[in-house]
């Protein structure tokens, strides 16, 4: 690939100096000509590497915005020549207000078309064709709390996350300003959190990809992530339960953290025998409850009237709510055989 650029900057400098000197005419065959020719091909150089700074995507939308720019200048330019020719005003005045209406068309329409170039983008419809048989990975945006959490690290490890694990441009933005903050708290999450990204991009079987997204700062942090998931299809990850995650977007798929650690909780076998101490009545009566340790409620048949007492349960069913998993239990006395044959295990929670 760099000896086609080679061969072509080759070829390009050579018709370059023919044509100048072929311009400046055979009577003025000089230096001057030859000059003239290798200034027009640095020139151009120096345009394509300024270019090289700026993707095909950026490239591509300018050239929307100026051609829809110049669409809208030429009819307002042509609208205001006519006015002010009815208002016999003027050649001056009319090539002066036409020429400004063109320019500032021109730049108005590149640079709206360049502030919303991923809406602009997704608009397309040939922009998303792919061969049938390909398969994309769906990606997974990360959010502040996301990154400082050290279970994503250890997520990570495991091999469970195929997913390409993105964090927004804006995002790491947000981490250096945080770095500057006179809060000691603010800097040292954002020191966690760079130290965490580090970690991350040492991992082998991990792509984490750093991904611009062109919004404007005014907007909320949430918002914008919400935004960028939206425009990719992406979900987005974060330490947080989703109903925090909320803005005035349509809210993405949002993968917590907590909801997975707490799926993950090793849960009460049927006919199981815990020991739970009852630390409040239920709302049935004689019902009590318990809680275990990583703070599962357990409601208590019987329980309410070993109130502030440890007792043996025995385990009848669990279910999830809103609130988290919930455990039934039956109360054993203390030389009752369980009903139900259940796990060897004994567990004692106070």
């Amino acid at each position: 690939m760099e000896r086609n650029g080679l061969f072509f900057r080759a070829f390009f400098l050579v018709f370059t100096c023919i044509t100048t000197l072929a311009y400046e005419g055979s009577e003025t065959f000089s230096l001057k000509g030859l000059a003239l020719g290798l200034f027009a091909f640095g020139s151009m150089y120096g345009i394509e590497f300024l270019l090289k700074k700026f993707s095909l995507r950026t490239l591509n939308t300018a050239l929307i915005g100026l051609l829809i720019g110049s669409l809208i200048g030429f009819v307002i330019a042509s609208s205001l020549r006519m006015i002010l020719s009815l208002v016999e005003a003027n050649s001056a005045t009319i090539n002066l207000v036409t020429l400004y209406s063109f320019l500032a068309s021109v730049y108005i329409g590149i640079m709206r078309i360049s502030a919303s170039q991923e809406s602009w983008w997704l608009s397309i419809p040939f922009v998303r064709l792919a061969p049938a048989t390909q398969t994309k990975k769906r990606e997974l945006l990360l959010d502040l709390t996301a990154i400082e959490d050290p279970r994503l690290i250890e997520l990570a490890r495991s091999g469970l996350l195929d997913h390409q694990l993105v964090v927004p441009t804006f995002l790491v933005k947000e981490l250096q300003k945080s770095l500057e903050s006179l809060d000691e708290n603010t800097r040292m999450r954002a020191r966690r959190c760079q130290e965490h990204l580090k970690r991350l991009e040492t991992l082998p079987n991990l792509d984490l990809e750093i991904k611009e997204f062109h919004f404007t700062d005014a907007d909320e942090l949430m918002a914008k992530l919400a935004r960028a998931a939206k425009l990719t299809q992406a979900h987005i990850l974060s330490s947080s339960e989703p109903s925090t995650l909320k803005s005035d977007e349509d809210t993405p798929n949002t993968i917590s953290l907590d909801t997975i650690a707490t799926a993950l909780k090793p849960g009460a076998q049927r006919g199981e025998i815990l020991s739970i101490k009852i630390q409040r009545l239920g709302k049935e009566p004689k019902q009590g409850v318990g809680y275990l340790e990583d703070g599962t409620m357990v409601v208590v048949n019987g329980g309410g009237e070993f109130l502030s007492e440890t007792i043996r349960t025995q385990v009848l069913s669990q279910k999830y709510s809103s609130s988290g998993k919930i455990i039934f239990c039956n109360a054993l006395g203390q030389n009752e055989t369980p009903i139900v044959e259940g796990s060897p295990y004994h567990l004692s929670y106070q």
